[in-house]
């Protein structure tokens, strides 16, 4: 038993020998092998130096002969730039210059909405009064109508006692020497043919109708007659009409003589 476990303990180290062996080999070949490698890549990297180097001697060829041409795009569009700037404030200040104006137009809008808003109410209130005086003047209108009918009345009544006035005034004048007229804005009764001895001469008394009290005042008579009073408010009394007053004053007058 002990020959047999020393066997397989013999067996078992000349494995660990060959396994060992077997790894110092594949190691000398990874170390080969990344040599190898290292060199492949030393050569790129060598290639692409040399590669850039010439790109770089390119692109400042390039920029040194174009670098006139890039000044002037760039004076260009430094002054296209300048040019935009003083385009920005121009439309800067017409857009300050705008919201000035939308105030200007919204406070314009508003006062005229507050105006329109006033003239409406004193349109209508106008109207109101326009009807208010329509229905006045209507009214006046019926009333004017109804007093027009009424002096009219009163004027042909008017006329047609004037007429009598006259007739009688006539009468009186023809028979009893009688001329009435204005003086002093008094009326003048004039009697003639009561003295016999001088037949033109002239017996007169003055009165005056006040129209607001509807009296008669006796103003003045020649000659005097102390009747002339007495009879003047019988007159006012309604004792006597203005015929009798009449008739009774040229009695006092020839009485006088």
């Amino acid at each position: 038993m002990d020959f047999f476990l020393l066997k397989k303990k013999g067996i078992f180290r000349i494995s660990i020998d060959k396994l060992n062996s077997r790894i110092l080999y594949l190691t000398f070949i990874i170390m080969d092998s990344h040599v190898l490698k290292s060199n492949i890549l030393n050569e790129e990297v060598t290639n692409l130096e040399n590669k850039v180097q010439e790109w770089c001697n390119n692109i400042n060829n390039s920029i040194a002969n174009n670098m006139g041409d890039f000044e002037n795009n760039v004076n260009i569009n430094l002054n296209f730039i300048r040019e935009a700037k003083v385009r920005i404030d121009g439309l800067q200040k017409r857009i300050g210059d705008s919201k000035e104006l939308f105030e200007i137009r919204r406070v314009m809008e508003s006062e005229q909405e507050q105006y329109q808003k006033h003239l409406n109410t004193n349109l209508q209130n106008m109207l109101e009064k326009v009807q208010k005086l329509e229905m006045r003047i209507a009214e006046d209108r019926n009333r004017l109508e109804g007093e027009k009918t009424a002096y009219e009345n009163d004027l042909h009544i008017a006329k047609m006692q004037s007429s009598e006035r006259e007739k009688g005034c006539r009468i009186y004048s023809d028979n009893l020497g009688l001329y009435i007229n204005k003086v002093n804005g008094n009326n003048r009764f004039t009697f003639i043919y009561i003295d016999a001895n001088n037949p033109l001469r002239e017996f007169y008394f003055d009165l005056y109708y006040n129209e607001k009290t509807s009296s008669y005042n006796g103003v003045h008579c020649e000659p005097y007659i102390h009747e002339f009073q007495d009879l003047t408010n019988k007159l006012n009394n309604r004792s006597i009409c203005l015929r009798k007053f009449i008739s009774n004053m040229r009695q006092a007058f020839k009485d006088s003589l």
